[in-house]
């Protein structure tokens, strides 16, 4: 397939629509997700503690900063409308990226193209579709057997996470080799310092430390690569 360009999401009036329809979807998911607990207090008739909620401020933080940082970091691999959808949706690193991901990497496009937009878009989409319907099905044998299938699924509770972000993490390895292996390496060797000083940073602050130095390493990367490419021009 022919690459082209990149494009222009800012001026182009398709990309202008799917930021405002982005935008309005969002505000009202925001909106429905906030009412929620008001809904329940109020039909319970209870309040929450107001002095309890303000001592997990770090906690709250935490996911904040986590929000943060998949929102920037996830854009240029989601594209416009499948960033919105992802985050609309929620599973963005463990299902909405991964299907964006393989679908650009089966069909061999370019981040950032006009390609890639229309792919990710209905390749998150699909996936929603997709999550949905699963769900739905799951939950006909969890109103027959009720508690009893939450057993028998308990002992590989544990590795379902791990397995997930163990093959997201292969997909970028090979797609972004050179990229992707030295932020790994360093988070490899923190991590392994402060499990064996007894310390767990947590996932927030992992997240944080692994961005910066990807943006780090990436800028180096990238300033290598346009020596080089100055020296074979000159």
């Amino acid at each position: 397939m022919e690459e082209k360009n990149d494009i222009n999401v800012h001026n182009n009036d398709f990309f202008k629509s799917q930021h405002r329809y982005g935008r309005i979807f969002t505000a009202i998911c925001l909106f429905v997700i906030a009412m929620v607990p008001v809904i329940y207090c109020l039909s319970a008739g209870v309040m929450p503690e107001w002095k309890l909620i303000l001592s997990s401020w770090s906690f709250i933080l935490s996911y904040l900063a986590i929000g943060l940082i998949e929102a920037i970091s996830f854009a240029p691999l989601l594209g416009v409308g499948g960033q919105y959808m992802s985050f609309i949706t929620g599973n963005v690193s463990n299902l909405k990226l991964p299907c964006a991901l393989n679908a650009q990497n089966i069909l061999k496009i370019k981040e950032g193209t006009e390609e890639s937009e229309i792919i990710t878009t209905i390749a998150v989409a699909v996936s929603s579709i997709v999550t949905t319907i699963i769900i739905a099905i799951g939950l006909i044998p969890l109103a027959i057997f009720g508690g009893d299938i939450v057993k028998v699924l308990e002992p590989v509770t544990p590795y379902v996470i791990p397995a997930i972000f163990g093959g997201l993490g292969i997909v970028l390895l090979s797609k972004y080799f050179k990229l992707t292996i030295i932020p790994l390496a360093i988070l490899l060797v923190v991590c392994i310092v402060t499990f064996s000083l007894g310390m767990d940073l947590g996932q927030s602050t992992m997240l944080t430390v692994g961005m910066v130095v990807s943006l780090i390493t990436g800028f180096i990367m990238y300033r290598i690569s346009r020596k080089k490419e100055a020296k074979k021009a000159g």
